[in-house]
């Protein structure tokens, strides 16, 4: 196994601090490893780290950290793998498991050059403080969407905005208002 990370936890690391999984402990495990406890509640972002490091120490398997592929070739029976640093690596299959945080899809939005005020993906999020006291419009309906707007508006004024309500949303709404102010 390759991992481009310093740590066999994939991107977890470097994602927003309240980060929860989506769905229960007793969901979200993998086989032969329970994260524990209570199976109804949501694990932390560093619950989940450490859940992940926990489960790759006990893989029978080499995992190469600070190892990013630049790409793959067939080879005719199977694969070649190279790295960043420039070494091969033959392999009979691939499984590439990328996340959106480690290359952020930024989309240039009409009038975004006339825009005074800050745009940021949710991968440059980590905490509400910067936020503080400031009007901001979080776009998306999906799950981090909804937490970090529920998160931010504790400290400030936030609009939520979808393309159409979304259950997310909706669950949002239930539990505190999402547009404020």
């Amino acid at each position: 196994m390759l991992e481009a990370s310093g740590q066999a936890a994939g991107s977890w690391p470097g994602y927003y601090d309240s980060l929860t999984l989506f769905s229960p402990a007793r969901y979200s495990a993998m086989p032969g490893l329970s994260f524990g406890g209570d199976g109804d509640r949501y694990p932390h972002r560093d619950e989940v780290i450490d859940y992940l490091t926990r489960y790759a120490d006990r893989l029978d398997a080499e995992i190469r950290t600070h190892t990013r592929v630049e790409s793959v070739e067939s080879d005719g029976g199977g694969y070649t793998l190279r790295t960043t640093d420039g070494r091969s690596l033959g392999a009979a299959g691939i499984v590439a498991a990328t996340g959106a945080f480690g290359n952020p899809l930024r989309p240039e939005l009409p009038g975004q050059q006339g825009f005074a005020g800050e745009l940021r993906h949710v991968a440059d999020y980590r905490d509400p403080a910067p936020y503080a006291g400031k009007r901001v419009v979080v776009v998306g309906g999906g799950n981090s969407a909804v937490q970090i707007g529920h998160e931010l508006s504790e400290c400030a004024r936030v609009t939520l905005a979808t393309r159409a309500p979304s259950a997310s949303s909706r669950n949002c709404a239930t539990a505190r208002t999402c547009t404020t102010g």
